[in-house]
Order: structure tokens, then sequence, then C-alpha cells
């Protein structure tokens, strides 16, 4: 069965209101958050981007399913190419485009690049659109930063800068969600994400 989750109108943590804490309760919340998180094998994460390369900007529908290590996600955008999907694993992806076109490469990274013109962290954006690190990375210490609640305020990752701008109580899941996300790397290359609806389970 599957669980659908709109972020849409939910309540949106205010950590102003929370009591201070030290940071070893702070790391024992995030240890938790992972924990939970990291049980989230099987979703779909329905929102739009927006992705500022210097003087160019593309508005983006993006539709993205995730089970496991395997991924499919649709884009729609005004890139000249109507609707591009992209289906890979941790072995490699294919990139089909409107007109039934294929084109493979390691990564979605090279493929979106080659075929758009848009440079955008999918391999990193897998975990932290679920507010969490990509594993297979490392991260400095300072280059993290949380709320009280234990949740991603801020990371730096691979050259990418990431801010979490809002989270929102999905409460069927047992998890707050980051439903804002502002990424840039350097001053021209920018993404923000902007979930509107959550699906959890097999569809």
């Amino acid at each position: 069965m599957s669980l659908i989750v709109s972020s849409c109108g939910s309540l949106v943590t205010n950590t102003s209101t929370v009591s201070p804490v030290s940071e070893k309760q702070i790391q024992q919340r995030w240890h938790q958050r992972q924990q939970k998180l990291s049980g989230l094998s099987d979703w779909t994460m329905k929102g739009r981007m927006v992705v500022v390369n210097g003087v160019e900007l593309w508005s983006i529908s993006v539709d993205w399913e995730q089970h496991g290590d395997q991924y499919v996600i649709f884009l729609s955008g005004p890139f000249g190419m109507g609707k591009i999907q992209l289906i890979g694993s941790a072995s490699g992806v294919l990139l089909k485009d409107s007109d039934d076109q294929i084109f493979y490469a390691s990564t979605p990274e090279e493929l979106l690049f080659d075929h758009t013109g848009i440079a955008m962290p999918l391999s990193y954006l897998r975990f932290w659109i679920l507010g969490l690190l990509r594993p297979e990375s490392k991260i400095a210490a300072n280059n993290v930063k949380f709320n009280q609640l234990g949740q991603l305020k801020s990371l730096t990752q691979e050259r990418w800068d990431v801010n979490f701008k809002r989270y929102t109580k999905v409460n069927d899941v047992a998890v707050e969600l980051p439903d804002k996300i502002f990424i840039h790397q350097g001053g021209d290359l920018k993404v923000r994400v902007v979930v509107g609806e959550w699906l959890f389970g097999r569809t």
C-alpha cells in the first residue's frame, strides 16, 4: 500500500520556540533522524526546481521515484526537449528524450548537462531532499550545521552549498522532511527545490 503525503498547507517547524539544548542532544536527535530517514527506501517526490546559471534560468517540474538504489526521474521544462526521463541505478543511467531517443552515461549529472545544458547535483539530491547527507561522500564536521531538532540546517558537500530553508511535519512517516532547499555552487549556479507532494511505498 502506498501513502500519499502532501506538503501543501502542512505545518512548518519553528525552531525559535524550541528550548535550548546541548550539542550532545542535537547529535542524538540527528542520529535518531538518520535511522528513521534511512528506512525510507521507496518514495516518490513531486515538486518544482528552479535552476539559475549566470543569466540563464530554467523552471522545471520534477516527478522523482526512488526504490532503493534504482530511480526514475521525469523532468519537464523549457529546455526545448519537452519531458525527459532519467532511469538509473548504481551501475549507470539512461536518458530518454521526448523523441524516444535513448542515451547512456555513468552519472545522471553528465547526461542531464550534455543533453539540456542544465547542471544539477542529482546524485546528491536523492539524499538532500530527505534531509540526509550523501553517505558515499566524506564531509568535514565544520561543513555541517544542525538546528536544535537535529535537522540539517546547512552543509557543504563536494563544492555544493546547501541550505534547508523549511521542514514539513509528515506525521504519517513519523519524521519531518525538508520542503524548501536552496543549493548553490559559486556565485552563478543556483538550484531551488520546492516539494509539493510525497508518496511513500511502491507504486
